[in-house]
């Protein structure tokens, strides 16, 4: 059986700070779609591995849209907990 990875994610607070030049308002705009993308994608991965975990074909967990493995993964973990008792 896999183990499960845990990552973390970093946020930071916004500094308040309205205005400044066009040029640096472009540069972070364009940090922040590089990081929303790559927050995006490494939650992709964890759903990927998550999804790896259901006893369900490969075909059909690669079908799966996010909120169906978060549902799936809940049940399978209570009917787990339920089965131990």
């Amino acid at each position: 059986m896999r183990s499960l990875t845990f990552l973390s994610f970093s946020t930071t607070a916004p500094t308040g700070k309205k205005g400044g030049s066009g040029r640096n308002s472009e540069k972070r705009r364009e940090r922040s779609k590089v990081a929303a993308r790559c927050r995006r994608s490494k939650e992709s991965e964890i759903f990927s591995e998550l999804a790896e975990f259901l006893p369900l074909p490969e075909n059909t967990r690669n079908a799966l849209d996010k909120a169906s493995v978060m549902r799936l993964i809940l049940s399978d973990l209570k009917l787990r907990h339920m089965m131990q008792r």
